[in-house]
């Protein structure tokens, strides 16, 4: 079936594709990839074949990415690790300068981030203040995959941001129905319910757990098919004898958790579709 939604996507650090498989459920396609990990690389090309993928996001920017609605990254979580030397922003691996950069180059209408806890004291003023300095709205998030029925808590930094010119409004009453749509799906967001932990050995539920894909039934834009989720992909830390073991392990810890960026899609889907109801009305 072909895709009819208006709104495109492009993934920075794509990793395993998490975020793109959370645009492809929502309907959204991805217009291309940034990835330098063979292994990952391996796995882009089969599941996304027709998507674009480069490998260096020092070398790309307007001139090799197609202009899309969305940008996502799950910059590298290295230099802010409570499992490493934490050095920030002197860590040759601190790559959100150049995320900025493309963002800059290419404006997207909104910038979905990803990353670990230790940001918050390192790094996440200056990637607000910057992305506020280039006309975005910002709005931080931390989001457990457990909160929305994972087996493990996995603790993660969500940014969204919207662009303050985007909405089209020449009047302050304008203006303020605009934000109005956006405000409305932050609130849904902050006030979803349980995000952790009910009780010691019980995980939470999100506010629509019932439209959260699983991990093997998700279709594009059909919804979930069952609010449990199905068994998580068994690695294997200790076991022999499977193929590229290592890598399947580096791949799931530096990737994200696709239903709760599938939240933030579906988040953005909502603001799209009460901004075209309020362009009807002018």
């Amino acid at each position: 079936m072909p895709n009819t939604n208006p709104l495109t996507h492009g993934s920075l650090f794509t990793g395993i594709g998490g975020f793109d498989l959370a645009a492809h459920w929502s309907g959204i396609e991805t217009l291309w990839q940034v990835e330098k990990d063979k292994y990952c690389q391996d796995l882009l090309n089969r599941h996304f074949p027709q998507t674009p993928l480069f490998d260096d996001v020092k070398a790309v920017g307007k001139a090799e990415l197609n202009p899309v609605s969305i940008i996502s990254g799950g910059f590298p979580c290295q230099p802010f690790s409570h499992a490493g030397k934490r050095k920030g922003q002197t860590d040759d691996r601190y790559l959100w300068p150049e995320m900025l950069r493309i963002i800059k180059e290419l404006q997207p209408n909104y910038v979905i981030g990803e990353n670990v806890p230790g940001i918050i004291t390192m790094a996440l003023d200056e990637v607000l203040d910057s992305l506020e300095n280039e006309g975005y709205h910002n709005e931080v998030f931390v989001l457990p995959a457990c909160g929305i029925g994972a087996w493990h808590k996995r603790d993660r930094v969500w940014i969204i941001s919207y662009r303050k010119d985007r909405f089209g409004a020449t009047t302050k009453q304008e203006q303020d129905k605009y934000w109005k749509a956006v405000e409305s799906q932050i609130d849904v967001l902050s006030n979803s319910g349980s995000w952790g932990h009910e009780e010691s050995g019980a995980f939470g539920q999100s506010f629509d757990s019932k439209t959260i894909p699983t991990w093997e039934t998700a279709q594009p834009s059909d919804g979930c098919l069952s609010n449990i989720w199905e068994s998580e992909p068994n690695v294997g830390r200790v076991a022999h004898g499977i193929p590229k073991r290592m890598d399947r392990i580096k791949g799931l810890g530096n990737s994200i958790v696709p239903q709760l960026a599938y939240i933030l899609f579906q988040s953005i889907l909502q603001i799209e579709s009460i901004i075209q109801s309020l362009e009807k009305e002018k």
